[in-house]
């Protein structure tokens, strides 16, 4: 059980570097049984109709049922080695890369397809300004309501996790500037640097250094 938790451990982070590149379905499975593992079965209520990502990541993690936490990992563990059969290999070669990796066990969930529902200007939030990239819109917010920069939405995620995530630079100095917590954690406890893709250098600077003083 031990060697089975160090393997489950590292395959988790291997995935985590390659996010971008898996499909949505196969993510899903991931985070399925990343959570069955982490949390047990599902006994959350399932998110709202409009909350179309949200309710695809709850029904995948509903689906496993009682499934044994030994039997979650063997099955995330083994689905990795059928879709990347040397994973073991590269994790082992592959560099630190600082808290990217040291930092919650979770995966980078986020990085599938925009689905964003379609809604009306009055009926967005802050949220839904800061998915679409919208600084004018946020700055607005911030401005006119007493709106908590590290709020959590309804996906359990911060304002900076959707903007790292997106690889909006300029949405992530804007939240900076407004106190943004860089270490503030998702429901899975992962931090906004997990969001950002392996490639926005940029963007990683920015969160392992951040300058709030312009």
């Amino acid at each position: 059980m031990d060697n089975m938790e160090e393997l489950f451990k590292s395959a988790t982070k291997f995935v985590r570097t390659i996010a971008g590149k898996i499909e949505n379905e196969k993510l899903l499975y991931f985070y399925a049984r990343f959570k069955q593992v982490k949390e047990g079965p599902c006994r959350v209520p399932k998110p709202g109709m409009f909350d179309f990502q949200g309710k695809q990541k709850w029904e995948a993690w509903k689906k496993l049922g009682t499934m044994s936490r030994k039997e979650a990992m063997t099955e995330y563990v083994s689905f990795l080695s059928d879709i990347y059969p040397h994973w073991e290999d590269k994790s082992a070669s592959r560099p630190a890369t600082g808290s990217r990796h040291t930092t919650g066990m979770g995966i980078c969930v986020s990085t599938m397809a925009n689905t964003d529902e379609q809604l009306a200007d009055q009926d967005k939030t802050v949220f839904d300004w800061c998915k679409e990239g919208n600084t004018e819109k946020v700055c607005h917010t911030f401005a006119t309501y007493n709106t908590g920069v590290n709020n959590l939405d309804h996906e359990g995620l911060a304002l900076l996790h959707w903007a790292s995530d997106r690889g909006y630079k300029d949405m992530v100095e804007l939240l900076l500037v407004h106190k943004a917590d860089v270490n503030v954690k998702d429901q899975d406890g992962q931090t906004p640097l997990h969001y950002v893709d392996c490639a926005t250098e940029s963007l990683k600077s920015m969160l392992l250094q951040p300058d709030t003083t312009t």
